[in-house]
């Protein structure tokens, strides 16, 4: 494990300029509708798991946060839920979040990767699939925390294939890498990561997930997947994500956690 710590000679991640410049954010509130759904749905994995390891929280980063709303919202429970100091930061590397301002978390306009940050939790929203090189950038953040969680979207499916969307995607939303299950997961294995837990979230659900007459209609057939097999609603028409907790070498040797996880 420490061998695949001293394994990133590179500090910092490749960012294409349309991030960094902010024209991917010209509007801030961008995904803003979903912050709720996927604060909720990483809150009820990882307080789970916080629980299971009497895990004491004093630093947490949300990088690559957007529009700053999950970081406020996961900063807000997490202290409602005992955890009242927690250092709370946000990076971006996107300029608009330094206008950002919500009490209880720090918005920073900078690169995770390439800062001297060290904390117990960071979380990756959508974020790494816009990286290249993923398997660098997932390892250098992973180098600077404990316990890593993960909301991964699942774009390789039948639906997607079918009408060539891969194209349309490495534009917007920005995805350079399309994912299902069992890749998302060996991903973060190739990265050194330990996952001890994951979910589906469903997208379908949040009003980004039904903005399409396409999405309406899909609706139904994609909500009686999602309760039979959310596995095969992944393969097939889609709308069904991956939310990992994740544990990174630094974390495994601190936390001591055994081959199960727990």
């Amino acid at each position: 494990m420490e061998q695949l710590e001293r394994s990133a000679a590179r500090t910092e991640s490749i960012v294409d300029p349309m991030y960094s410049k902010g024209a991917y954010f010209e509007d801030t509130q961008r995904h803003s509708a979903d912050a709720q759904f996927k604060a909720d749905n990483f809150l009820k994995l990882f307080l789970r798991f916080a629980a299971r390891r009497s895990m004491t929280l004093r630093s947490f980063a949300d990088v690559g946060c957007g529009s700053g709303d999950i970081a406020r919202l996961l900063a807000a429970t997490l202290r409602q839920k005992g955890f009242d100091s927690i250092e709370f930061k946000a990076y971006d590397v996107s300029p608009h979040v330094a206008h950002i301002k919500h009490d209880g978390v720090e918005y920073i306009n900078g690169d995770f990767c390439a800062s001297d940050e060290t904390v117990d939790v960071a979380t990756l929203f959508d974020v790494f699939e816009h990286v290249p090189d993923t398997i660098e950038f997932i390892k250098s953040v992973a180098q600077r925390c404990k316990v890593l969680g993960l909301h991964i979207p699942l774009d390789y499916s039948l639906n997607v294939a079918v009408r060539d969307l891969f194209r349309s995607k490495l534009d917007d939303p920005g995805h350079l890498v399309f994912m299902d299950t069992v890749t998302a997961l060996n991903l973060l294995a190739l990265s050194g990561l330990r996952v001890v837990d994951y979910e589906y979230t469903f997208g379908f659900n949040v009003p980004s997930g039904r903005s399409s007459l396409r999405s309406k209609l899909a609706f139904p057939l994609r909500y009686l997947l999602a309760r039979t097999s959310p596995w095969l609603l992944s393969k097939t028409l889609g709308g069904a994500s991956l939310i990992v907790i994740a544990v990174t070498p630094r974390g495994l040797r601190d936390m001591n956690i055994a081959g199960n996880g727990k």
